[in-house]
């Protein structure tokens, strides 16, 4: 998949999480504004954690929500630290919730990699949203 791609599936994400009441404060989009809603466009970049910095961030109430596209599991060398970063993270004595949208095909590839992390049980309580 190319960076076209990722970034389409990046805003088809941000438009989702709107639709769910989540307000998207945060969005990467890489010098990319082609390919995303003019709502989206000039918004800032989301902050770095631990070192690494997700594709969005949103608020919905008082509770942060984190956004991450994967077009590709198995040659990323940033999602094991990603996750990590990502899903450690509460507000309000709750788990930060982290979107992570990835193609149909590899879909159950991300659901391994939740498993081989500990994190299966956040996936299953829905801390963690795996969109395809």
């Amino acid at each position: 998949m190319t960076l076209e791609e990722h970034q389409k599936m990046l805003n088809a994400l941000a438009n989702a999480l709107e639709a769910q009441g989540i307000k998207i404060t945060h969005i990467d989009i890489s010098g990319t504004p082609q390919y995303f809603d003019e709502k989206y466009r000039d918004l800032p970049k989301p902050n770095e954690r631990d070192g690494q910095t997700p594709d969005l961030e949103g608020m919905k109430g008082a509770l942060r929500h984190l956004g991450e596209v994967k077009i590709n599991i198995k040659d990323d060398p940033n999602i094991d630290a990603q996750l990590k970063a990502f899903t450690n993270r509460e507000m309000n004595g709750k788990d930060i919730p982290l979107h992570i949208v990835v193609p149909k095909e590899i879909r159950k590839q991300m659901e391994g990699k939740l498993y081989k992390r500990g994190l299966y049980d956040k996936y299953k309580k829905g801390s963690i949203k795996i969109w395809a």
